[in-house]
């Protein structure tokens, strides 16, 4: 399938504005025709009902709340991009201050991970200090010798050195 060219592109722009001008439009007259019509059914029945007759006019809201809604529809239809475009602007910033906000607590708890999974004993299994040799809880050392380019490493699964395999 082809995509079109520059000047399609601009027609079916231009073309895409005249229908978006075309439903505000209509949907404001059929708002505001729908409003009338049930203005008019509502004051009709509401004076008849208080003379002790029978609405005339209640056909006005029959026909106005469909309007309503119908004229409801082709606005937000029309107005798409502009309400979207509010709800943007306004949900944005309050986006971005909670991101400065949780920001401290996110840097807290990825320190406290790096930390739980820094310098590990391959002895007893307990953390220490990241420059440490030997563990504080054991005395073992804390590096070990690749089997393979005889390094000393820290352990882990594979070596820092020729990335074979440890164990």
């Amino acid at each position: 399938m082809n995509e079109p060219n520059k000047e399609q592109q601009e027609e079916l722009k231009k073309k895409h504005e005249r229908t978006k001008r075309k439903l505000k439009i209509i949907g404001i007259i059929v708002v505001v025709a729908g409003l009338g019509f049930t203005v008019m059914g509502l004051v009709d029945m509401i004076s008849s009902t208080s003379k002790g007759e029978m609405p005339a006019l209640f056909w006005g809201l029959i026909v106005g709340l469909p309007m309503l809604g119908i004229g409801g529809m082709l606005c937000l239809t029309g107005f798409r991009r502009e309400i979207t475009r509010y709800m943007k602007n306004e949900s944005v910033p309050v986006i971005n201050e909670t991101g400065r906000e949780i920001a401290p607590a996110v840097s807290a708890i990825a320190g406290a991970v790096k930390d739980s999974e820094g310098n590990v004993c391959p002895h007893c299994g307990n953390p220490n200090d990241e420059n440490a040799v030997f563990c504080r809880h054991c005395g073992g050392e804390l590096l070990v010798t690749c089997p393979n380019c005889k390094e000393k490493v820290k352990n882990g699964k594979f070596c820092d050195k020729c990335g074979k395999p440890l164990h």
